[in-house]
């Protein structure tokens, strides 16, 4: 398994559908901050400005195009940018939407509809910051990209057939067919956007997702720098600055994070016993695991365990 897929699988998305919406100007709707969620917007009919917390210039979406709002931020979508918003909790109280069909809502031309199919993608509240703590605060794809790539243009319109159709099962559908657009949509993002200093870029360099490999590949492995610099053909002095410009982190502190996350994933999923988890993750002490666990995550294996049988 590739490094990316394998911090994918570990981060657990969900996708989950809000509604599709028939907004008729004037309208304007603040959505608000929601924690462990990129939020989702496709352009079905018509179009709109959305206004993303933390940047001043709005950003013009047209019908066809794909917005993942990620971090749960703040934003707001609006028929133009001189429009009154109303929270969202106001626009569901006054447009009495009872969560079947269309929100509509609005007061004139009809004729200028704008459709949009609206909801999230939910995140273990723990794991996966690796790739979270990466991604921009939106991915914008226009039509014009989406038309490029088959399997996301089916998608797109697949969706756009199930929320309207509305027929039996269509919520898990569209639920399901979210999720695979939020991935293909990551996996685009990282082929594009490696110069920057995060994970995708580490992806994409030669030598240092060889490292990543190897660390993903055997996490039980005694590593050291200088190990995991043989492995890409690296001084562990040229590695080390590498990791840091690129990832900002030193090799072992990537691997440390990992690993928390494998055993993480294997406390809340899996069956094995505390000790079985920290051997597989690379510890033979288990003091030492349960140590390296708390200081990230903020609370012991044990804890971790117990929550999620009462899930």
């Amino acid at each position: 398994m590739d490094v990316l897929s394998d911090i994918l699988r570990t981060v657990q998305v969900e996708g989950s559908l809000y509604f599709r919406t028939a907004f008729s100007p004037p309208w304007g709707v603040i959505v608000p901050p929601y924690k462990n969620v990129s939020r989702y917007h496709l352009v079905v009919r018509g179009s709109c400005f959305v206004y993303i917390e933390g940047f001043e210039k709005p950003l013009r979406l047209e019908k066809g195009d794909l917005i993942l709002i990620t971090n749960g931020t703040e934003h707001r979508l609006c028929y133009s940018v001189d429009t009154e918003c109303l929270t969202l909790d106001e626009v569901l109280d006054k447009s009495g939407f009872d969560g079947k069909g269309a929100l509509v809502w609005g007061e004139d031309d009809p004729g200028e509809t704008t459709s949009l199919v609206c909801g999230h993608f939910a995140f273990e509240s723990e794991r996966g910051k690796l790739l979270l703590n990466a991604l921009p605060p939106f991915i914008h794809v226009p039509n014009t990209e989406i038309l490029h790539y088959g399997w996301l243009d089916s998608a797109t319109k697949f969706i756009t057939h199930e929320a309207f159709k509305r027929e039996l099962g269509s919520d898990a559908v569209i639920n399901r067919l979210a999720e695979i657009i939020f991935i293909q949509t990551i996996r685009t993002f990282a082929k594009s956007n490696g110069h920057t200093q995060n994970l995708f870029a580490a992806l994409i360099d030669p030598q240092i997702s060889q490292v990543l490999e190897q660390m993903h590949r055997r996490p039980e492995r005694a590593w050291t720098v200088d190990g995991l610099a043989r492995t890409a053909g690296m001084s562990r002095t040229i590695l080390s600055e590498r990791m840091r410009d690129v990832l900002g982190i030193s090799p072992m502190a990537y691997l440390t994070q990992w690993r928390m996350e494998l055993a993480h994933e294997a406390l809340t999923r899996g069956r094995d016993g505390i000790p079985e988890i920290s051997e597989a993750v690379g510890y033979q002490s288990l003091s030492a695991f349960t140590r390296a666990f708390k200081k990230h995550f903020g609370r012991g294996p044990g804890a971790v365990r117990r929550a999620g049988q009462t899930v």
